[in-house]
């Protein structure tokens, strides 16, 4: 038993550290030679120190189209009850029984997207979500670099000299201020696809000549 715990403990390792060691592109890269994965993360509550990850959703996005075959969304296991936060995702004690474990799903989200840049709307929480779950799991938090697709329309607004409404920033109205579908709001899974939806617009609009170095400007 112990031999398999020291196994799986070094094998965890190796893919937080193979993801550590994968470098990210240069700011200087194109956009349309970069690649993304749109995220989303429910969790128990809004405080990255104490409360857990309940489901994750993730879209990759390469050569600026979204790719559909690799979409995923787990249901997470946790450690406390989702309490009050079943308002918001829907999701209940009894359904997160059975799910998933969350140092696997990591795992999966480490290894097979090394490199990439992660996309999400408001996507400060999400980080450090990302991060302290990572601490939990692994021992140790790799860096991540995220795009912020709520930062990036409220630069675009306040360059078309708009006054920006409360609401406006919110995940739905973006994307009718875009043209596109509505989606159900708060489940993991399409609001990680909104997100590449909205992405790619932002980007459209961006120009043939943005690189990641623009993006990360925008998502300050």
């Amino acid at each position: 038993m112990l031999s398999w715990l020291l196994r799986k403990s070094t094998a965890l390792s190796e893919v937080v550290n193979h993801f550590i060691n994968t470098p990210f592109p240069a700011s200087s890269t194109p956009v349309d030679q970069a690649n993304f994965l749109a995220l989303d993360l429910e969790l128990t509550g809004l405080n990255p120190r104490k409360d857990h990850i309940v489901s994750i959703g993730w879209v990759p996005v390469r050569g600026q189209e979204i790719v559909l075959s690799e979409a995923k969304h787990y249901l997470i296991n946790s450690p406390v009850s989702v309490g009050q936060s079943a308002v918001y995702h829907g999701l209940h004690d009894h359904q997160l029984k059975n799910a998933h474990d969350l140092a696997e799903i990591l795992s999966e989200l480490l290894a097979q997207y090394a490199g990439y840049i992660f996309v999400a709307h408001n996507s400060r929480l999400d980080e450090q979500c990302l991060r302290f779950a990572c601490q939990r799991c692994f021992g140790k938090a790799p860096r991540f670099r995220f795009i912020d697709t709520m930062q990036m329309e409220w630069q675009r607004l306040l360059r078309q000299g708009k006054v920006v409404k409360h609401d406006a920033l919110k995940l739905p109205n973006c994307l009718k201020r875009h043209g596109l579908p509505a989606m159900a709001n708060h489940q993991a899974l399409e609001d990680a696809y909104s997100s590449a939806l909205l992405l790619l617009s932002q980007l459209k609009l961006g120009g043939n000549t943005m690189t990641l170095s623009d993006l990360y400007l925008l998502s300050r």
